[in-house]
């Protein structure tokens, strides 16, 4: 019994058979997904068990790493060591009487104009005799 063509669903006799892609197909039938190309055995690359020319051969690229199970819980782990930590920085930080502010690009620039202030006061200190720095 003759196979049917993956392409047509019709009745391939041997003469004109094209088995390929683990498929049997009409040698006219068997042509580039895309743009139609008639292909043969020296010139098909296959994806996805799909003739393509080389020109419309699918790119692979990286994906996303899937949330497998395992990713899952070591996404879980993780956080709960994250928290773990925090939570006791937290409470080795309670009752100081002060928190801890990050070292922002604002907080660094009014530090360096308090400087340049405590500097200005210092200054007119020196260069006037004068004891009393309340305008500072």
């Amino acid at each position: 019994m003759n196979p049917q063509c993956a392409r047509c669903a019709k009745i391939v006799y041997p003469t004109e058979k094209v088995s390929c892609l683990d498929k049997n197909w009409h040698k006219g039938c068997f042509h580039c997904e895309v743009c139609k190309m008639t292909l043969n055995m020296k010139n098909y690359k296959g994806y996805d068990k799909k003739p393509y020319c080389n020109a419309h051969y699918p790119k692979t690229s990286f994906t996303i790493v899937a949330d497998t199970p395992e990713n899952l819980r070591l996404r879980h782990q993780s956080e709960l060591q994250s928290q773990v930590k925090y939570k006791k920085d937290f409470e080795e930080s309670k009752g100081r009487g002060f928190s801890i502010v990050s070292d922002t690009p604002e907080m660094q620039r009014l530090r360096r104009t308090q400087e340049q202030i405590s500097n200005v006061c210092v200054h007119t200190h020196t260069h006037t005799h004068t004891h009393t720095l309340s305008w500072c």
